[in-house]
């Protein structure tokens, strides 16, 4: 098969790259990601997330200024925010190019509930400020990483432009992160996007069956409930915290091994056209628009 454009939902290159530059380090992508993700990732959401406290607008300009954004389809994005002080620094995000958020990472914050918070608290009057914010800005709203509670809050809220952009599905595997049937029915019908994801904890509890073999039933079980039309990749690529422990797959470890996700594809039956909608144009028709483009001059 001719070579297959890759859209990647959900990639932490961009905390990845303003770590290193606090430890001096400005050359990170292109020493490190450059080489991965050439000939093998068309492009995807790259985000800043915060699992700690910083400066969000200072990292998200720092990290923005340090990446390729011209020869890759990038939308830029935002995995939670517990650092994001006020609801109208947003208007300054927006500006910097950002067109996606997470509300939160796994922490209850000041704007919603993530899946290691307290299970009866869901989306906050912030919360629901931040998504008047996002529809009026069309921007992407991830799901990813809420709990139920904050999840049904925000599909009840609204329907445009939903998606989960790393999750897998918990009938298969019961991590926390993964979504439930009926979570899957109700991101169906707003027609939103599952973004499959490679962490090998996602795919199965055993270790021993953590192989791309697994991760079809997941692919397979998620198309039988949305319909080929709502599924993609969101890989969660994690090589550059740790390179000498993988918690993705063995088989692909690294954006230098999205080959074998393919080729595992055409194995199964899927037609090119199929597999074409997963990995790339699924994501892509919807929202081209809010690739970065430098001449749109964010600054």
């Amino acid at each position: 098969m001719e070579k297959i454009k890759i859209f990647d939902l959900h990639s932490d290159i961009l905390y990845d790259v303003y770590q290193a530059s606090l430890k001096g380090d400005l050359e990170r992508f292109e020493n490190y990601h450059l080489p991965k993700l050439k000939n093998n990732i068309s492009g995807g959401i790259w985000t800043l997330y915060s699992p700690s406290d910083f400066n969000l607008l200072e990292a998200l300009k720092v990290s923005k200024s340090l990446v390729n954004l011209e020869d890759f389809a990038v939308i830029l994005g935002i995995e939670g925010l517990r650092n994001l002080k006020k609801v109208e620094d947003l208007e300054i995000i927006y500006d910097l190019g950002y067109r996606h958020l997470m509300l939160t990472w796994n922490e209850a914050n000041k704007y919603a509930t993530g899946v290691k918070g307290p299970q009866e608290r869901g989306l906050t009057e912030a919360g629901y400020q931040v998504l008047d914010f996002m529809i009026d800005k069309e921007m992407i709203i991830d799901l990813s990483h809420l709990n139920e509670k904050s999840f049904y809050d925000v599909i009840g809220y609204t329907n445009k432009n939903i998606i989960a952009s790393h999750s897998n599905i918990k009938e298969l595997c019961d991590h926390p992160r993964n979504l439930t049937k009926e979570q899957l029915k109700h991101l169906k019908k707003v027609n939103g996007l599952l973004g499959l994801t490679l962490v090998g904890g996602f795919i199965s509890s055993n270790k021993k069956e953590r192989t791309l073999d697994n991760f079809l039933k997941h692919l397979e079980y998620a198309i039988n409930i949305m319909g080929i039309d709502n599924v993609c990749f969101g890989f969660d690529f994690m090589d550059y915290f740790n390179p000498k422990q993988t918690a993705n797959l063995e088989e692909v470890k690294s954006a230098l091994e999205v080959n074998n996700l393919i080729n595992i594809l055409v194995k199964a039956g899927y037609s090119k056209n199929e597999i074409e909608k997963l990995t790339f144009y699924n994501v892509f028709k919807r929202y081209h628009n809010l690739i970065y483009k430098k001449e749109r001059n964010y600054e």
